[in-house]
């Protein structure tokens, strides 16, 4: 077996297929690397398929996404994905091993991108989608995935509820617990790696928003086995960007809560251990955005030419505030053309302080 998966507490060895391990805690996924981690002719994360858990793809590009480079920030367009957000990239590996699984459903909690993603894979495979998401996320997301088929189930309360709810669920599949997603969000960090290298530059900083914790921890897992690989010398400085009111990981100096970053709404992630290990590992650190800056980072990546969604604009915001040293790569994570209608509220906002 070239990988095997392993409790992030207690490293007790887990079956394929399992969401937790005994003891309560997240799996991942640990690779024996060696020989060739790359096929040179795909542009795709097929590319990276000898470092994913699964025995093919879905006939899909995904993955490979542009990059941009404005003065020492470098933006990785993840929003042009076919599902609108770099959850497709995860999405894509727990889909596919579900079904290798045997799985002809999947039960799935999100606050929209990754129920879409999730959604768009599904029915690429044949397998039902059962989807919870919180009655307050937006009906352009909720729109969207009763286009894709899915089962749409509006839950009442927090995002910590509608995961419970999902969870009752035989075939939960969700990001939250998933060791397979984070497969699939590694493979930022290897194109991002490979990208920068033809631009001749290096990533000495990474920015990522912070809910869950996937993206985060996909930038570490991916960053950390090129070290192993000897692709890469050292790690980047990872910086966690977290939403006033919902910040588990530093202190937010009691900001109101968040109502434009709904993507990362999570007050207490299950992987928070993974996040802060991760954090200490790269000598990074974890900032807290208000909607404020948030909304003026959302006008100020319109005008740089991205179309993207509140929560992406929180790691612009995090960056406009750490003022990081060297090249800082921002994902960002998620098309704004699904919120037309908040997009330009906010915009009339700003316009009118």
């Amino acid at each position: 077996m070239r990988y095997e998966i392993l409790c992030t507490r207690c490293n007790r060895r887990a079956e394929e297929g399992d969401m937790r391990c005994g003891c309560g805690a997240p799996l991942t996924v640990k690779y024996s690397i060696e020989g060739r981690w790359k096929d040179d002719n795909k542009e795709s994360i097929a590319r990276y398929l000898a470092l994913l858990p699964v025995k093919s793809l879905p006939l899909i590009h995904t993955g490979w996404t542009p990059v941009a480079q404005r003065s020492n920030a470098i933006f990785k367009m993840e929003y042009l994905s076919a599902g609108g957000s770099f959850k497709d990239r995860g999405a894509c590996i727990a889909t596919e091993k579900a079904k290798e699984l045997g799985a002809e459903e999947i039960a799935v909690d999100s606050s929209g991108n990754s129920a879409i993603a999730f959604s768009l894979f599904a029915k690429m495979l044949g397998l039902k989608a059962e989807i919870f998401v919180p009655a307050t996320a937006p009906q352009g997301k909720k729109n969207l995935l009763r286009f894709l088929g899915a089962n749409v189930h509006e839950i009442d309360g927090k995002r910590e509820e509608v995961n419970r709810e999902a969870m009752k669920h035989k075939f939960y599949v969700g990001h939250w617990w998933n060791p397979y997603f984070i497969e699939g969000t590694k493979t930022v960090a290897f194109e991002a790696f490979e990208q920068t290298k033809k631009m001749d530059c290096a990533i000495d900083c990474a920015i990522a928003p912070v809910g869950s914790g996937t993206l985060f921890l996909g930038l570490y897992k991916g960053f950390r086995e090129l070290i192993e690989l000897g692709e890469l010398e050292k790690m980047p400085k990872l910086i966690a960007v977290q939403a006033g009111g919902y910040a588990s990981l530093c202190e937010d100096s009691n900001m109101e809560e968040s109502k434009l970053a709904d993507g990362i709404a999570i007050k207490d992630p299950p992987r928070k251990r993974e996040i802060s290990r991760a954090i200490e590992d790269s000598n990074g650190e974890c900032i807290v955005v208000n909607d404020r800056e948030i909304a003026e980072a959302l006008i100020d990546l319109r005008d740089m030419g991205f179309i993207v969604e509140p929560t992406s604009a929180t790691a612009y915001a995090a960056f406009k505030k750490a003022k990081p040293e060297g090249k800082t790569l921002i994902p960002l994570t998620g098309s704004g053309l699904k919120l037309l209608d908040e997009l330009i509220k906010i915009q009339k906002d700003v316009e009118n302080r």
